[in-house]
């Protein structure tokens, strides 16, 4: 059987979750910081695989992040 501690800290855990997915779906999370670590993990893709169509993905991403977020990602050399 399952100690109360545990359950209590279940409970807690999974009722942080779901207000994290409930603010962010509701706008009231800034974005960008996720967006940002989403870019640089897909920059790291690419740099282990120089694929050209990730990398063209990839600079509409870091546009659209850049009109957004005023970030200052540079978009990549494709060629």
């Amino acid at each position: 059987m399952v100690s109360k501690f545990l359950k209590y800290v279940l409970v807690i855990v999974l009722s942080g979750i779901v207000t994290i997915v409930v603010l962010y779906n509701f706008g009231l999370v800034d974005k960008c910081p996720i967006k940002q670590i989403y870019i640089e993990g897909n920059l790291k893709t690419y740099e282990q695989t120089k694929d050209p169509e990730l990398c063209a993905q990839l600079n509409d991403k870091i546009s659209q992040f850049d009109d957004e977020c005023k970030g200052d990602i540079e978009i990549l050399d494709c060629g």
